[in-house]
């Protein structure tokens, strides 16, 4: 048997379909008001209730995953009400700014 690299669980990233470890993705879940769409969140707990989806903090995974619709299947939610701006705004908050992170990528 391989060793492992790392002990951190694998996730998939919904605009690029690339697997990462989870603490480099960040997490979607989708919200529903009583009488309102459901829209968006980002997860910064990673604790929220529901089926969550996982996305890079980069502004081309969130495009990319609005190109391809990913949200409302990746969260099983097909009347999904997605903001890409509100979404973009969101990721940049909790993105670092670390100017070497994206080197690789």
């Amino acid at each position: 048997m391989a060793p492992r690299t790392s002990t951190a669980p694998v996730r998939t990233c919904i605009g690029c379909r690339r697997r990462d470890n989870a603490p480099e993705l960040v997490r979607v879940v989708a919200r529903r008001a009583p009488g309102e769409p459901s829209t968006v969140v980002i997860d910064t707990t990673r604790s929220l209730p529901g089926r969550g989806a996982w996305l890079h903090r980069t502004a081309d995974c969130v495009s990319a995953a609005m190109r391809r619709r990913a949200f409302g299947p990746a969260l099983r939610d097909r009347g999904l009400t997605v903001n890409p701006q509100d979404l973009a705004d969101l990721i940049d908050e909790i993105t670092p700014t670390d100017p070497t992170r994206d080197q690789d990528r």
